[in-house]
């Protein structure tokens, strides 16, 4: 079995220059120079990074529910920033809300809504539902909208402006209180005004619409704008709200199969004019509402592509925010799941829709379907004079655990995207929500909630290279290895002596993922399993890891690979790295060599009934 990957990437042209060394170098002058030209790539993404301000850490402990991708937990307003966030609470499966304030002196503030009977009250963790949106009003006050999963109101509003210690419960202020909502989301018009849309059950109906809402500072008062959609047979998912210079309300939303589904369609979007409480498409033509699917072309920004049954998840959309610029929009960021993204490594493409004046132009910014990294399931968008950024979480789930990095795509006009990244790689990175300040810094929030963090980030529009570099580099950082260095065998070419069935051919050993869909399995009876990766050129390396074994094994070890020999083949031939034999580790190492080939020679596959080989990941480590 025969597969070849090819990634354009900095560490591709590294393993470039070494090629141009001659087979008989001795390892020590290869590796020497191959350390070398790591060091210098090293130095520049370094340089790049050090450009931007760290991510400021909050002294805050973040819930493990602290994890959506439609919500809006913070806001920025007279110099404060404002983050929500589920904190963990005393009682396993719940969570407290917090909302913490950060003053022009650094220093942070927090308080947590209050119980009716005194202290924090607390709400069942369900990720990707139950978590906070805020807004800030033009008076100051805090509105925040909290753990909704078919609920009534759960809404609280600071008695004094600014004041994250002064949250009360005030939900009878809202209409519609016989309805169920969820997935909230909030925006301070031009005016100071507060908007908040949500998705509200009708479940006696099969539907379940979307709803707008202002409060009015100068009446106090809550009141309905509209239903903007509603239809029979399918789920509203809202996702975000902007306001432009006008004090139009841009709002933006998907479709979902009723009652509800995690891979959505028909990505729609219209503008509300507070002034005369019209609604618009893209065009400036006016909407009737409530709208229904499917809508006008000037509403649905995503249309199907390929089959055109809701419930089809081959082509799907999934979060989605919207950037705009004076009083027009600049573009709409979101995820897009492809067939060909869905059969390769189940990742989303980031895409990018804008309008031309005549219709929606859509490009795919991130094909993750041509990388071994997925995105998580939030993203961001800005835009200042003439850039826009894309912000999403990339992550790898390697062998060593997910590894995760904030990266930002960004262009000038409709120049090429450059990518960098912000922060350092870390395990657990989530869930990310970007909003650009009055001077064009932009402000993100950014959690790993399994590790309790909560970070905020700025980036200046000044003094930041624009150069970045592409995508692919980044990619293979990130899945590169699971415990430092570089991985050369990532994407390699590989053989195989068999395969157990399809889905489990040779190049699954080399994709840079570690689970258990994504791995070479040798055929019953083949009692000698080989699997040989091909460099592709000479290459110095540290050492090889091989990973085997099946995760849900009843005795830990009897699935991993028993006894095999790792094999280099260098300028004089083949030779023997290490041999391995009463293995029972599902990782195991071995010393490296100057090699254009690695090959295992598996004697005993696995020991068990069913004896074949399972190797996860097969990693030839430079750099390290």
């Amino acid at each position: 079995m025969l597969r070849t990957r090819s990634l354009i990437t900095a560490a591709a042209l590294l393993a470039a220059a070494t090629q141009t060394l001659a087979p008989a170098t001795p390892a020590a002058a290869q590796a020497h120079a191959v350390a070398d030209l790591a060091a210098a790539q090293a130095h520049a993404v370094a340089d790049l990074a050090a450009a931007q301000p760290a991510p400021e850490r909050l002294p805050f402990t973040v819930d493990s529910s602290n994890q959506a991708g439609w919500w809006r937990p913070l806001d920025s307003f007279r110099g404060v920033d404002y983050f929500a966030y589920n904190a963990p609470a005393a009682e396993a499966g719940r969570h407290e809300v917090h909302i913490a304030a950060r003053g022009g002196d650094g220093v942070w503030r927090d308080g947590c809504l209050p119980a009716a009977g005194g202290g924090c009250v607390t709400y069942v963790d369900d990720v990707g539902h139950n978590q906070p949106s805020i807004v800030v009003d033009g008076d100051g006050r805090i509105h925040a909208f909290v753990s909704m999963h078919n609920n009534s109101w759960r809404y609280y509003q600071s008695t004094r402006p600014g004041d994250v210690t002064s949250m009360a419960e005030a939900a009878a202020q809202l209409p519609d209180r016989d309805l169920r909502f969820t997935y909230p989301v909030t925006v301070r018009g031009k005016d100071g005004d507060a908007y908040v849309m949500a998705r509200a059950d009708q479940d006696a109906e099969r539907t379940r619409g979307g709803r707008l809402y202002r409060f009015d500072t100068a009446a106090d008062a809550w009141s309905t704008v509209a239903v903007v959609a509603a239809g029979h047979g399918y789920s509203f998912y809202p996702d975000d709200l902007q306001v432009d210079t006008a004090g139009r309300v841009h709002v933006l939303w998907e479709w979902g199969p009723w009652p509800a589904t995690t891979h959505r369609h028909l990505g729609s979007y219209a503008v509300f004019d507070p002034a005369d409480g019209s609604f618009a498409d893209v065009a400036g033509d006016p909407l009737a509402m409530p709208l229904a699917p499917p809508s006008d072309a000037p509403v649905v920004y995503q249309p199907y592509e390929g089959d055109e049954t809701l419930t089809s998840t081959s082509r799907a959309v999934q979060t989605a925010k919207l950037a705009v610029v004076g009083d027009r929009l600049a573009g709409i960021a979101y995820r897009y799941l492809t067939a060909r993204s869905g059969s390769t490594f189940s990742g989303f493409d980031v895409r990018y829709a804008t309008w031309t004046g005549t219709a929606w132009r859509r490009e795919t910014v991130v094909a993750n379907g041509d990388f071994p990294v997925d995105n998580s399931a939030a993203i961001g968008v800005t835009h200042a004079g003439p850039t826009t950024r894309v912000y999403f979480v990339a992550e790898a789930s390697g062998c060593g655990g997910t590894r995760s990095q904030v990266v930002r795509a960004e262009r000038s006009g409709t120049a090429p995207w450059t990518f960098s990244t912000l922060g350092e790689v870390r395990q657990g990175l989530q869930r990310l929500r970007a909003q650009r300040a009055a001077d064009g810094t932009d402000l993100l929030y950014v959690t790993a909630p399994l590790t309790g963090a909560l970070w905020r980030a700025t980036v200046p529009r000044t003094g930041v290279p624009g150069g970045g570099e592409p995508f692919a580099a980044i990619a293979r950082r990130l899945a590169g290895s699971s415990g430092g260095g570089t991985n050369a065998a990532l994407n390699a070419s590989v053989t195989v002596s068999s395969v157990l069935r399809a889905g489990t051919e040779g190049a699954k050993a080399v994709d840079g993922l570690c689970t258990d869909d994504s791995r070479w399995i040798s055929a019953e009876g083949d009692t000698a399993p080989v699997i040989t990766v091909d460099l592709g050129k000479h290459v110095a390396f540290d050492e090889v890891r091989v990973h085997s074994g099946y995760t849900r094994a009843p005795v830990p070890g009897t699935d991993v690979l028993r006894d095999f020999t790792v094999e280099a083949r260098t300028a004089t031939g083949w030779q023997a790295l290490g041999t391995v034999t009463g293995n029972t580790s599902g990782t195991v190492t071995v010393p490296g060599a100057v090699a254009d080939q690695v090959r295992l020679l598996i004697t005993d596959p696995s020991g068990n009934a069913l004896d074949v080989a399972r190797v996860y990941e097969i990693e030839v480590i430079t750099g390290r």
